[in-house]
């Protein structure tokens, strides 16, 4: 079959006066992804720009300086950010950091980040201090205890962190199972329970914090006041050396909850300070370094409101990465997908869950599959590694890095976000595939989406749109717009007012120059250089 001869001006560039409508499209796609590369910056300058900066020149004293940071009402991920913005100010080995506390506490996978964030800056030299000016209950009470020293206030209180959740129905218990509500309490209990051991806090009090089935009682045993729990009171009477009971500090039945006088009594807390100059300057002995507040500015606001909308920001971006990958050029969704991204990935640096090597791995990964898809095509490796450097990346920044997997509590915690990472990524699979059925059906787009030819959609859309529907596929002709060096846009004969992404087999190809298609595939067309004006076919 031979091909019917044509204009030899078809295949010669476009004459001047056409070139405006090329040079419109690329200012436009220029300017999309100007205002998109405007929009991260404006977002996160705004969010980064509320924190003071220090004067031009200036320097960090020699002396220690004493940080102090708030945190007050229920613990969310402002409250998590500002911490980790104190953390990552302090200087280990130097300064001091005071964590204020007033607050009724927060879910559980709060608590535990929180609390793992400053074991891990004390565990590099940071000294930690908390004060409790007023309550430091549920999940405050292990934030305080995950500090090496503890102040207090006299009419504070620490405790209560029996797990419940707040509805409709108002609080109530987590779970109504008791097989479900011992194995909450049994890695609360242990968690709460080796906490405290490593910070020199009596244990039995802090699993009485949690379960309300445990007792505790203050004795003197060989003349030491020490706090004992029901079950080793109850073994020492058995045996008939009970030791001296002072009093109940916990009866069966109700959970612990300290006044500061009493922490302080029972080695919960190291002393009473009832103003943070008090504890500065009389307890801490920092007369000289007054302390330096950090408030909680814009951008731990806005990662609270990114956290609430993390797996729909999630399902967008990959979504409009996908539309992107199945359109030639850069346009609107690869804008979109490089936003959402920009921002799901910042509210986590805020907090401290995604650290500079996460953030890295993501671009690495989403570079490659773009590789795969534009550059390489059909080569596999590169997809499949940038895929799982993607997914890798998302689930570590789900985790955070400081997450301690030693106990039982945390890796409960690491598999459940894990898990609520790889079923947001499962929904945006499911709706690429509803898109891929639907989405090239749609006005607008189905001119521009490449499909392979002889499928049964092609069928329909040559039905719907008659010879125009299926503009490209193999043996189509046309010609180079861009150059491509392998990759550049090509329009094709039938209806050159369409642009095509392409990509050459074999030697670059100029702009002008004469083109066939060899093969259709997603989101690319792979063409060669036509050598005449009429070809043949066996």
């Amino acid at each position: 079959m031979r091909r019917p001869s044509k204009d030899p001006s078809r295949g010669a560039p476009r004459p001047r006066a056409e070139r405006p409508r090329v040079f419109a499209r690329g200012r436009a796609a220029l300017a999309r992804l100007l205002a998109a590369c405007l929009l991260v910056g404006a977002t996160a300058g705004a969010a980064l720009g509320q924190e003071p900066l220090e004067p031009a020149g200036s320097t960090a004293p020699d002396g220690p300086q004493v940080w102090h940071v708030r945190l007050q009402g229920m613990l969310d991920a402002g409250s998590q950010g500002l911490l980790q913005r104190a953390i990552r100010r302090a200087r280990p080995d130097l300064d001091t950091l005071v964590v204020e506390i007033d607050t009724p506490g927060g879910s559980v996978d709060r608590m535990w980040t929180m609390s793992n964030m400053i074991d891990a800056a004390n565990r590099d030299g940071l000294t930690t201090v908390a004060w409790v000016s007023h309550h430091a209950t549920s999940a405050g009470s292990l934030v305080a205890m995950a500090c090496q020293r503890i102040y207090m206030a006299r009419k504070g209180t620490i405790g209560s962190a029996t797990p419940v959740t707040i509805g409709p129905a108002g609080i109530q218990p987590v779970a109504q199972d008791e097989d479900v509500v011992e194995k909450q309490y049994s890695h609360l209990r242990s968690a709460f329970r080796a906490w405290a051991e490593d910070h020199g806090r009596p244990p039995v009090l802090a699993e009485a914090m949690v379960d309300p089935e445990v007792r505790a009682y203050w004795v003197v045993d060989g003349g030491e006041h020490r706090v004992i729990s029901g079950t080793e009171w109850d073994d020492a009477r058995q045996r008939g050396a009970a030791p001296e009971m002072l009093n109940t500090i916990v009866e069966q039945g109700r959970t612990c909850n300290l006044t500061g006088e009493e922490a302080v009594r029972y080695g919960m807390a190291d002393g009473i300070a009832d103003s943070l100059d008090e504890l500065v300057g009389e307890k801490l002995g920092l007369q000289l370094a007054p302390p330096i507040t950090l408030e909680r500015t814009r951008s731990e606001e806005l990662s609270s409101l990114l956290e609430a909308f993390a797996g729909l920001i999630l399902i967008g971006a990959l979504l409009a990465a996908y539309v992107e990958f199945k359109m030639p050029g850069f346009g609107l969704p690869g804008i979109v997908s490089i936003v959402l991204f920009t921002l799901l990935l910042f509210g986590r640096y805020v907090t401290g869950l995604a650290d500079v090597p996460h953030i890295v791995a993501i671009a690495a990964g989403l570079i490659l599959i773009a590789a795969e898809v534009f550059v390489i095509p059909g080569s596999l490796w590169a997809g499949a590694l940038g895929a799982l450097m993607v997914v890798g990346g998302l689930l570590l920044t789900s985790i955070g890095p400081t997450s301690s997997l030693q106990y039982a509590l945390g890796r409960e915690l690491a598999v459940d976000s894990a898990l609520h990472s790889l079923l947001w990524m499962a929904a945006a699979v499911v709706a690429m595939g509803v898109l891929s059925r639907f989405l090239p059906q749609t006005p607008v787009l189905r001119r521009l989406l490449l499909r392979p030819a002889g499928t049964a959609f092609a069928g329909a859309m040559q039905e719907a749109q008659g010879e125009h529907a299926e503009l490209a596929h193999p043996g189509a002709w046309g010609r180079a717009l861009t150059a491509l060096r392998p990759v550049g846009k090509v329009a094709l004969d039938r209806d050159d007012s369409v642009e095509y992404e392409a990509r050459s087999e074999g030697p670059a190809i100029d702009a002008g120059e004469p083109v066939r298609v060899i093969e259709v595939s997603a989101g690319r067309l792979l063409v060669e250089r036509a050598h005449g004006e009429e070809e043949s076919s066996q």
